[in-house]
């Protein structure tokens, strides 16, 4: 009786153990943790906003939440479960370049389209320093940035492909970095 584990339910364990880079007992204990705080195994948007907006009180974590929700949410429902934010939370912290790279530029790619464009990639950059900029005492232009880092392709084309993003990545742009790390760190 007493036996009972808080683990995911049974038909996703596969799909966890599959997708993650974690073990068995820290999947358990996340689990666990993750039912406590939301006892309705969701997290709804507003959900993950009060919680980012705890992290960043000065700014707002509106749009913010909004892009990473979408980015989480591969199941494209109204609330996250545990198995997507740990599929998440393994890509960014354990996975290997090409997923993290993959994961930056679907959160970047905000209409899904397959491409960023600037106005997305611009969007998606406001929307990260309006929450964070007055907490950790920045002073970043969204656009500024943005253009700086369309000016080092070749392609004028006024969107990135994801092979742009990879060839970014493999510059070590000054600008790119520090959006990608802003998600990764």
């Amino acid at each position: 009786m007493g036996n009972i584990r808080s683990a995911p339910d049974n038909t996703q364990n596969d799909d966890i153990e599959k997708f993650s880079h974690f073990s068995p007992e820290d999947i358990e204990s996340w689990s666990t943790s993750f039912k406590s705080t939301f006892p309705n195994k969701k997290i709804t948007l507003q959900n993950l906003e009060q919680q980012l907006q705890e992290f960043f009180p000065f700014g707002d974590s509106h749009n913010f939440s909004k892009l990473i929700f979408k980015t989480i949410n591969i199941s494209g429902t109204e609330s996250i479960d545990f198995h997507e934010l740990l599929i998440a939370f393994s890509i960014l912290t354990k996975g290997s370049s090409f997923e993290k790279l993959r994961w930056i530029f679907r959160f970047y790619d905000c209409d899904s389209d397959g491409v960023v464009s600037k106005s997305e990639m611009i969007y998606a950059c406001q929307s990260l320093f309006e929450m964070t900029n007055a907490t950790l005492d920045y002073n970043l232009d969204a656009k500024e940035v943005v253009e700086s880092i369309f000016s080092e392709l070749e392609n004028l084309s006024g969107f990135l492909t994801f092979e742009d993003f990879r060839t970014l990545a493999v510059k070590k742009s000054k600008s790119f970095k520090l959006l990608s790390n802003f998600i990764m760190d």
